[in-house]
Order: C-alpha cells, then structure tokens, then sequence
C-alpha cells in the first residue's frame, strides 16, 4: 500500500465524540447563568471589558474591544449569551457542528485576547484548548458521529456544512 493511501484511510471519529459533548456542555454550563442573572442589561459586559481591555495584547484587538464592542455593549450582551447557547446546543446535538465551532473558535479567540490574557491564570489554557478542539471539529467533521451531521450529510453530500 503506497504511503499516501496511509492518509486516506477512513477512521470511525467517535473519539471527537465525547470532548465535542464535553465543549457543548461547558458552552451550556456558562450561557445559562448569564441569561438567568441580567447579563443581558448591558452592563456586566462593559464593565468586565473595561478591566482588562488595556492588557489586551493586540492593538488592533484592543481598539474594536474599544471602539466597537462596548459602545454596542447592549448587542453584544445578548449576542453572548444566546450565541453560547446555540454553540452548545450544536455540539451537543452534533448539528452544524463545523459552523459552530468556527463561531465558538472566533468567540474563544476573542475571550482569549481580551479576558484571558489580561487576567492570566488557568482561563488561558482553557481558552486555548477550546480554540484547539473547535478547529479539530470544524476539520475532522466531528457531528458526523453521534450526531444530526450524519443524516444531514446523506441527505447533502455536497455540502460543506455536514
């Protein structure tokens, strides 16, 4: 067998299952305290950007936290939440999964820089190891198992969202 066939050969992904279901969990375990604590009033939100957004390491991302983020502070103390909620919802379902965690990438990418950063400690290698997992889904396809991905995949082979 020619070595690139070695690359080639199909694998039964059901190892991405169980960390894909542990990540929804997690995304769960902290939307919902926001949505039943007022995070939504447009207020934590700012204020806990405001702490550590001059540690940023980024200019560029220092300036949209800055510019951007807390003047649309309302917006985006919904967006948070809910769109924790619906990355959750998706691992967990195994539906989008490749979507969703291009979205739960970017969102822990920005939590990374703006609040982990800044505050160091263990959120760092958290956030980092969501970032890592997130990317290892969205490539391997990781709702194909245990998941909705797999019937919408037969339905839609040609589709990159399955």
């Amino acid at each position: 067998m020619p070595l690139t066939d070695q690359f080639k050969q199909s694998t039964l992904l059901l190892y991405l299952a169980i960390p894909r279901i542990f990540v929804g969990y997690h995304f769960i375990d902290v939307a919902l305290p926001k949505l039943t604590r007022g995070f939504t009033n447009g207020e934590d939100l700012p204020a806990q950007l405001l702490k550590s957004v001059a540690k940023d390491p980024f200019g560029w991302h220092r300036d949209f936290i800055q510019g951007f983020v807390i003047p649309h502070s309302g917006f985006f103390s919904y967006l948070v939440p809910y769109g924790e909620l619906a990355i959750g919802i998706s691992l967990i379902l195994g539906c989008l999964v490749r979507l969703s965690s291009t979205f739960g990438a970017f969102h822990n990418l920005n939590i990374l820089l703006a609040i982990a950063i800044p505050g160091g400690g263990a959120n760092v290698a958290i956030n980092g190891t969501f970032i890592a997992l997130h990317l290892v889904f969205v490539f391997a396809s990781a709702g194909r198992v245990l998941g909705l991905d797999a019937v919408f995949r037969k339905t839609y082979p040609q589709s990159w969202f399955f």
